[in-house]
């Protein structure tokens, strides 16, 4: 009997390790998407401050969003924390604090997308930002300035690790076609030399393809058709996957903002039905936004009179909206977010969390030491 309790106790730690471990992992990253964004948006879409998905989610904590130097971070830092673990300088992609802005290169950070490749798994993204925006390059690449479009879309076709992104999924086929003319490339190119074709709809992907880039002329686009295309191509891969879903949530237009907001969370929702139990579902947001709740009553609706306060705000020459529900003023703030999770690997996620912390958890949730 006492052998059979030995044996337990040795074997239980690698049981209940192996039960939290993760094949797929998803993050899903609201650009701007700080809690009062996420109260707001709730309160527009349902008329009560709970009613999303992500708020009723069974793992929450709340992180800080803070760089290796200032309050208040850009989305290259604040993405570059989330996933490599260690914090860096506004503008930076994914290098140390080491690297001086548009002068310098730094350390290179390696991030989760570059453990998976390296692992042998399938990775992917999905933005209806930009593909070569701030928050979905610092997963694939390293830059000292995050303006450097086309150094970091080429990068994406000469990984570091493994065969590099397998599916690319975003908007802004126009600016990136600029940038590279403006480095004598061109997009057939790139495509030629990575033997990629570069998908302009998410129509002329193959029913069967296992890979695939789709660049987008607009963000108008629908954001859950595009991810679960994603993890359809993700899933034939046998060793499993990692996925990064960004929405833009901004709310310099505050119904547009809110309306993206639900959007996400409506994905974030439908692909909590698709996913198996092996899979982690991660929400956080990069840094919030100077976005206030400042009165009104449930159930009504808030955004009442907000064009014509869009259009007086125009004709005044003013960036802020001031409205009886409502206050915004145009710009990043450093108030923590909201981090929440289910899953094998979701019980970390808990407390007053750092943004690097987000990388951990995804790395322990994989069955991975750092290196």
């Amino acid at each position: 009997m006492k052998r059979v309790l030995c044996l337990l106790l040795v074997l239980t730690p690698a049981l209940l390790s192996a039960q939290g471990r993760a094949r797929n992992v998803v993050l899903f990253l609201a650009d701007a998407g700080g809690i009062s964004t996420i109260t707001a948006a709730s309160l527009h879409a349902t008329g009560q401050s709970r009613g999303l998905f992500i708020q009723r989610m069974p793992n929450i904590a709340l992180s800080d969003t803070s760089t290796a130097s200032q309050i208040v971070t850009d989305s290259a830092a604040g993405m570059t924390a989330i996933v490599t673990g260690h914090k860096t300088h506004n503008g930076v992609i994914a290098q140390g604090p080491d690297t001086v802005k548009g002068q310098t290169d730094g350390t290179a950070l390696k991030t989760i997308l570059e453990y998976a490749e390296q692992h042998g798994l399938a990775t992917g993204f999905v933005t209806n930002d930009s593909m070569t925006g701030a928050t979905p390059a610092s997963l694939y690449a390293h830059a000292n300035d995050r303006a450097k479009s086309a150094v970091i879309f080429q990068q994406a076709f000469a990984p570091r690790f493994g065969d590099g992104v397998d599916v690319m999924i975003g908007p802004g086929r126009a600016a990136l076609t600029k940038s590279l003319a403006a480095v004598g490339s061109d997009l057939d190119t790139v495509a030629k030399g990575a033997s990629r074709p570069i998908h302009a709809s998410l129509a002329e992907v193959p029913a069967d393809a296992r890979r695939a880039i789709v660049l987008l002329e607009s963000s108008a686009f629908d954001l859950e058709e595009a991810v679960l295309a994603a993890h359809r191509i993700l899933s034939r891969h046998k060793k499993g996957y990692f996925l990064m879903v960004e929405g833009d949530t901004h709310t310099d237009n505050v119904r547009a903002g809110l309306d993206r907001m639900v959007a996400l969370d409506t994905t974030i929702a439908k692909m909590s039905t698709v996913v198996g139990r092996d899979t982690l579902l991660l929400f956080t947001a990069d840094h919030s936004f100077d976005l206030a709740l400042r009165g009104g009553r449930l159930g009504a609706p808030l955004l009442e009179g907000l064009e014509a306060e869009q259009t007086l705000a125009r004709e005044e020459k003013r960036r802020s909206i001031r409205l009886p529900t409502v206050r915004m003023d145009n710009g990043h703030t450093g108030e923590p977010v909201m981090v929440a999770a289910m899953g094998p690997g979701a019980d970390r996620v808990r407390g007053y969390m750092l943004n690097t912390d987000i990388f951990h958890v995804m790395l322990r949730a994989f069955g991975w030491k750092e290196n």
